[in-house]
């Protein structure tokens, strides 16, 4: 007979006295010790006394150190709750609006460009600073003193506790300020908060008074002064004129520019006559080197009329050759007169050709020198005036900038009596507006503090307190757990048949079999989990559908719950029918056909998607894993359904591989890490040498390959 991890060494010399081998000395020790244990299972914290009178004890002392807790926080909590004075709040709302036209004109640097601007609006912050200044509750704190109201402040700094009693909050996205006064007197809070208003008021009035008078004042001022310089520019343009004789601002009325542009004329038409001079000149004598006459029949009568009866003479000549033979022209007088006649005249022709074109040659080199002469003596007229010109140029841009100058004088004069007219006649629409949304009213209630929320925060808070200091208490009043020892074997064998040996007595109120039952036992070896046969997984994945069927259908690859959890659609390889596992452990599975391709389809087309998530994207949870397998084992009716976990899928297919004899050192690479404890239990069903590799074995169950035809 095994009996299993006894915790007491005391027991171990009384199981040897019932085995009837020991001494009387070792039956005494035995009793005594079984006496020793059995007085400590008697005792009142053991759970073999009277349960009921042991749980009123414990309950009686968590009540009276939970009593005690609590009402020690509660009641101090109450009365500070109690005690404290109330606080009140006055509230009063205001809108500050800026006027029409601005109260103030801001000028330019030079003072001359500037323009009378639009009102801008008013920085409700800025007046929210200033209704909570020192200088305007100093006013409020006189004015409630004037007005008969006791000093609430005495032996204080008045502005400074209004200032610390008061706030001026600005509404966002409006021109309204929120005014809340926090105090003990209502009353005066009230009147505190009206009081700033109407001298806010009355400040604002008078600051803009101010400004708008000190305004008008400047403006007028800079009307004058503007004036003054105008005068004073006028008279140095014109004394500047007289001086420099510029006429006027326009080039056409200054003598010496007109005269230059005359000459400038007159040159450009010199150039233009003595280009057409050169080039007839140049022309005449390239035609008289070639022989050829320039000049024209019709420009010269005498030319014209010898050509004439040159032509006349030959024409006759012809007439006779068309109708007598050489021979008779030869020997007729009237046809030899004409060829002499022709002849002298062709001799006169090029006499006169001669003589016109040496004249002609003549009255262009007289015209080429004319021209030539004509330039330059322009040109050095024209020289001798740009000189002139630029004295008078330099002084008429002086001129022009004068002129300029006492242009934007007058315009600068002419905008500052605008705005000085303006400003008279818009005082009253320059005036900022404050107009009273929500005057200030006495509160009814106190603002502070709420008694009931605080009562119940402490209520809760000394509840709370008073459960951990429970809880605190019966952390030190545990019974200490007796210490573990090592496992222990013990055979009992049959009692000895020496008379001299007596069974020991067993305890009062305690059996034999009581104590073996109360002795405490070592937890047995970590169980390696629940093994299905192909039969259940097949019956599994027939029972369940969808999303719970592929993840029935996955684990049984070998995978842990969370690398299922962090599966992605790229993970899976439809083609070649692997799944790709990442992580610490990553590695490539095979698995069947119809399961590359489902999975591939469950995915979608988002490779970075996980592979089984929620509705909402998320990781699936590992509880809704478990719940799904669960309820597709319940659905198979399989036996001890409950059992049927991820665990129990992976346990699975690992026991399928060490059937198959694979190496233990091989497992790694298939199915990922396993713990020392996991290595030892599956090494505890494993015999003799294992010696198939792991590339050698069939890693997808017989049950995973038959699923697709159900």
């Amino acid at each position: 007979m095994r009996m299993s991890a006894l915790r007491s060494t005391a027991a171990v010399p009384w199981v040897r006295a019932w085995q009837g081998g020991s001494n009387l000395l070792e039956r005494r020790n035995s009793m005594f010790s079984l006496s020793s244990l059995g007085d400590k299972f008697i005792s009142d914290s053991s759970p073999y006394s009277d349960p009921a009178a042991a749980a009123r004890r414990i309950n009686r002392r968590r009540l009276r150190v939970f009593l005690i807790v609590f009402t020690l926080s509660l009641l101090p909590g109450l009365a500070w709750n109690l005690l404290r004075s109330p606080e009140y709040r006055a509230t009063a709302r205001v809108q500050i609006s800026s006027g029409a036209v601005a109260a103030q004109t801001v000028a330019s640097s030079a003072g001359w460009n500037a323009e009378l601007r639009p009102a801008q609006p008013i920085d409700v912050l800025t007046q929210a600073q200033v209704l909570t200044s020192r200088p305007l509750f100093e006013e409020v704190s006189r004015r409630l003193l004037k007005d008969g109201h006791d000093d609430p402040f005495v032996g204080v700094d008045a502005a400074l506790a209004l200032q610390n009693a008061v706030t001026a909050t600005p509404i966002l996205g409006t021109d309204i300020v929120e005014l809340q006064a926090t105090g003990a007197s209502p009353q005066l809070l009230t009147k505190v908060v009206n009081t700033l208003i109407e001298t806010y008021h009355e400040q604002s009035l008078t600051t803009h008074s101010n400004a708008s008078d000190e305004a008008i004042v400047n403006l007028r001022d800079e009307v004058e002064r503007l004036g003054d310089s105008m005068a004073e520019k006028r008279a140095q343009l014109a004394a500047f004129r007289e001086t420099s004789g510029v006429v006027s601002s326009e080039r056409s009325e200054n003598q010496a520019l007109v005269r230059i542009k005359g000459l400038s004329e007159s040159l450009n038409k010199a150039n233009e006559d003595f280009a057409k001079a050169d080039a007839r000149l140049r022309t005449l004598r390239e035609s008289a080197a070639s022989g050829r006459s320039p000049v024209l029949a019709k420009d010269n009568p005498t030319l014209a009329s010898i050509e004439h009866r040159v032509s006349v003479t030959r024409e006759q000549l012809r007439d006779m050759e068309r109708s007598y033979t050489p021979a008779f022209m030869a020997m007729d007088p009237t046809a030899r007169a004409l060829r002499a006649r022709l002849s002298e005249l062709e001799q006169q022709l090029l006499s006169s050709r001669s003589a016109s074109q040496q004249a002609a040659l003549a009255n262009a080199e007289e015209d080429a020198a004319g021209a030539s002469a004509t330039v330059e003596r322009l040109r050095g007229q024209l020289d001798e005036q740009r000189r002139t010109a630029q004295v008078a140029a330099a002084n008429f841009q002086e001129a022009k900038a004068m002129e300029d100058d006492l242009v934007r004088l007058e315009g600068a004069r002419r905008n500052a009596s605008e705005r000085l007219a303006k400003l008279e006649a818009t005082e009253n629409t320059r005036q900022p507006k404050l107009t009273l949304i929500e005057s200030a009213s006495v509160p009814e209630k106190p603002w502070r503090p709420d008694y009931l929320r605080d009562g119940l925060i402490n209520l809760a808070a000394s509840f709370s307190l008073g459960l951990l200091a429970m809880w605190f208490v019966e952390l030190f009043n545990r019974s200490p757990a007796p210490a573990a020892l090592g496992t222990t074997t013990v055979v009992v064998s049959q009692p000895s048949p020496t008379p001299s040996v007596e069974a020991p007595k067993p305890l009062p109120g305690l059996t034999y079999d009581a104590a073996c039952r109360v002795l405490p036992q070592l937890p047995t070896a970590a169980s390696v989990g629940r093994e299905l046969t192909q039969d259940e997984l097949a019956a599994l994945l027939a029972a369940a559908d969808g999303e719970a069927r592929l993840l029935c259908a996955t684990l049984l690859l070998g995978l842990t719950l969370d690398e299922l959890r962090e599966l992605a659609v790229k993970d899976v390889d439809g083609a070649s029918s692997h799944l790709s596992v990442r992580g610490a452990w990553a590695r490539t599975l095979a698995m069947p056909g119809w399961l590359a391709q489902t999975l591939e389809k469950h995915g979608g087309e988002d490779p970075d998607k996980l592979l089984f998530c929620a509705s909402s994207g998320q990781q699936l949870a590992a509880s809704e894993i478990i719940s799904r397998i669960t309820c597709a084992a319940l659905d198979a009716g399989l036996d001890a359904a409950a059992s049927v976990s991820p665990a129990a899928l992976r346990h699975t297919y690992i026991i399928n591989l060490i059937n198959q004899n694979v190496r233990f050192s091989d497992l790694g690479p298939l199915v990922g890490r396993l713990s020392s404890e996991e290595l030892a239990s599956y090494a505890a069903v494993s015999s003799g040498p294992r010696q198939v590799r792991g590339a050698d074995v069939d890693t997808i169950m017989p049950a995973l390959r038959s699923a697709e035809t159900t």
